[in-house]
């Protein structure tokens, strides 16, 4: 009877876990988009409207994964994305860099620290969702 009931139980809650979850990437697209997409293209394959004018090109971001052995390397996208390790292509660049300017957005106060920590794990979440299978 138990077992019945967490059945029960997680089949009802279940479709509103999958809309919270699809909400989520939904965001995390909407950030990667915006701070993102333009170098490293909509779908992160390196393709965005100013790729063809950055040297070095953009890498794609679909085999960050299969680049790390399998694993997805989150705390190195992370890394990555909030300037802590210099990416070259982003210092040779005249576009704003994320990185530098999500550090300085850090540095003022404790709610926007909390703030640009969700836009990291939101851009890295989405990296995460669209690695080559």
């Amino acid at each position: 009877m138990r077992a019945a009931l967490s059945l029960a139980l997680f089949v009802s809650l279940a479709p509103g876990m999958a809309l919270a979850a699809d909400a989520t990437l939904e965001a995390a697209h909407k950030t990667y988009l915006r701070y993102c997409g333009s170098c490293h293209g909509a779908a992160g394959e390196g393709d965005g409207m100013v790729a063809a004018f950055l040297t070095p090109k953009p890498p794609d971001l679909t085999q960050l994964a299969t680049k790390s052995g399998g694993t997805f390397p989150a705390h190195k996208v992370m890394t990555y994305i909030d300037g802590t390790t210099d990416v070259r292509a982003h210092g040779d660049s005249s576009m704003p860099v994320w990185g530098e300017v999500f550090k300085a957005e850090a540095a003022w106060d404790h709610a926007r620290r909390a703030e640009v920590q969700g836009k990291l794990l939101l851009i890295t979440e989405y990296l995460r969702s669209i690695q080559a299978k």
